[in-house]
């Protein structure tokens, strides 16, 4: 199929999608956000304030669907926009992109296809071994959609990790959808952290699937630290023989929030593993549904989701789903939502913290994630985003 009956065929598949909604969270009319405005501004204080470094040595900037910049200086690394990898490449790129989404799945899908603008496309060669972190930033400045695709290709012994920060500036409305699809190769690794920074006026659907071949490893850390007016995402890894995947997430929610969040693995035939961690922290009157699924043929699964409820209006729910395909597969999962224990706080506060601190010191052990596999540099990056997390949660 040539480039053009490529690019039809998937229309006429979105076309099919844009009245499917989600089967999880809030459903919202996204034929409002179809367009944009065509102006943009750059903040650079709200980027950097995510850990994004813009001068990193590979990067890749993109404002509303107006603005891109995006370069690599690492020997290995490939960095581009994705209609130009599509154009340079459309061999290859017909291959990767929308292998693992397909553009029916949801009517956000359906109009991130029909009417998304950029995204990343990142390859990290075959055994290239990236030490500094691959940056990425999505900035929303102005009305309406921003629904880039990001595609990342880590071929097979390569290793590197992609930081992702997500922002919009205070006064804007808008939808967010970014399309994610990554695949890593044969005994290859890829650490993924994203950390999400709203307003309260936004609406933010995430679609991400994975694919990780024989023996690779996947890392994911994702940090929700502000306001978001409806937010709702469920992103899948397969793993294939022997691979292993570590998925950590963090998730506040504060004013009247509605956010449904969670993860779903598929462990196929072999020796692989899959972890699940979720942190999530209600205040005001936020509602929180945390999921979580594996599903295994062989193989170790294990979930671990808890919440923290701050406030007597918030609403808050677990849901973990486990499904063993033959005896092979182990899988278990614990799940728990309370509160602070007063008891821990009157000790804090009788070594001379105030009721305040107290709180901070314990909603921060709480959220605390030991992500396992991340470069200390980025390590740092968690360590600003748990504790401006559990100053927000104040």
């Amino acid at each position: 199929m040539d480039l053009r009956g490529w690019r039809s065929k998937i229309a006429e598949e979105a076309i099919q999608g844009l009245d499917r909604p989600s089967p999880y969270g809030v459903d919202i009319d996204v034929s409002s956000y179809a367009t944009e405005e065509a102006r943009y501004r750059i903040d650079v204080d709200s980027i950097e304030k995510i850990g994004v470094d813009l001068k990193s040595k590979a990067r890749y900037l993109q404002v509303n669907q107006a603005y891109f910049e995006y370069l690599s200086k690492i020997p290995g690394v490939e960095v581009y926009k994705l209609e130009d990898y599509i154009e340079n490449y459309p061999d290859e790129a017909m291959e990767y992109v929308w292998r693992l989404l397909r553009p029916s799945m949801d009517k956000y899908v359906a109009i991130g296809a029909l009417r998304g603008m950029g995204g990343y496309f990142i390859k990290v060669k075959k055994n290239t071994k990236v030490e500094d972190p691959i940056m990425a930033c999505m900035f929303l400045s102005s009305y309406g959609l921003q629904a880039p695709h990001n595609v990342i290709i880590v071929e097979d012994g390569a290793e590197a990790t992609v930081y992702t920060g997500c922002t919009i500036a205070p006064e804007t409305v808008g939808l967010h959808v970014g399309l994610s699809e990554f695949y890593v190769g044969r005994n290859a690794k890829l650490r993924f952290v994203m950390v999400h920074s709203w307003n309260r006026a936004t609406h933010v659907r995430p679609r991400t699937a994975v694919n990780v071949s024989e023996n690779g490893e996947y890392i994911s850390y994702y940090a929700n630290l502000s306001n978001v007016k409806t937010f709702q995402a469920y992103p899948r890894v397969y793993l294939g023989s022997g691979a292993h995947a570590y998925l950590a997430s963090i998730v506040l929610g504060v004013d009247d929030a509605d956010i449904d969040i969670g993860t779903a693995a598929v462990l196929e035939n072999g020796n692989g593993g899959v972890e699940i961690v979720s942190r999530n922290v209600a205040r005001d009157s936020s509602r929180i549904v945390m999921r979580a699924s594996i599903v295994g043929r062989s193989g170790r699964g294990h979930i671990d989701c808890r919440g923290l409820m701050l406030s007597n209006e918030s609403v808050m729910a677990t849901i973990p789903e486990l499904h063993a395909k033959s005896p092979n597969a182990i899988l278990t999962h614990e799940a728990s939502i309370g509160r602070l224990a007063e008891d821990e706080i009157y000790y804090l506060m009788s070594k001379g913290f105030t009721r305040d601190e107290a709180v901070g010191i314990l909603v921060r052990g709480f959220i605390a994630i030991d992500v396992k596999g991340i470069p200390d540099r980025v390590r740092s990056y968690i360590e600003t985003i748990e504790r401006l997390t559990a100053e927000k949660a104040m």
